[in-house]
C-alpha cells in the first residue's frame, strides 16, 4: 500500500513539473516571437525615418532653389519692366493721410 502511494505521488509530481516545465517553455517562445517583432518594427522604423529626412532633404533643397529664383526675378524688376506690365508711376499723384489730433478726454489705463 505504502508503495502505491508514493507511485502516485511522483506520478502527481510528474505532471506538475511536467506542466511547469511547458509553461516555462511556451513563456521563452513567446518572449522570442515578441522580441523578435519587436525588433523588426524598429529596423522598419528606422528605415521610414531614413526615407522621410531624404524626401525632407529633397524639400529643402527645392524650396531653397525657389527662394533663390524669386529673389533673383525681384531683384531683376525694373520702371521699363512694371510699365511694359501696365503699372504707372505714381510720383504725379502722391497723396498723404493725416490723422486727426486725438482729444484730451482718451485715458490710458
Amino acid at each position: 500500500m505504502k508503495y502505491l502511494t508514493n507511485t502516485i505521488r511522483n506520478t502527481e509530481r510528474n505532471r506538475q513539473v511536467q506542466l511547469m516545465f511547458w509553461a516555462l517553455v511556451s513563456a521563452i517562445v513567446i518572449c522570442g516571437i515578441m522580441y523578435i517583432y519587436f525588433v523588426n518594427k524598429t529596423v522598419w522604423n528606422v528605415v521610414a525615418r531614413q526615407n522621410v529626412e531624404t524626401h525632407i532633404a529633397t524639400l529643402n533643397s527645392k524650396l531653397s532653389d525657389t527662394e533663390f529664383q524669386y529673389i533673383n526675378s525681384v531683384s531683376g524688376i525694373t520702371m521699363d519692366t512694371a510699365v511694359k506690365l501696365g503699372f504707372i508711376s505714381a510720383v504725379d499723384n502722391t497723396t498723404f493721410v493725416a490723422r486727426e489730433e486725438i482729444g484730451k478726454n482718451v485715458a490710458i489705463r
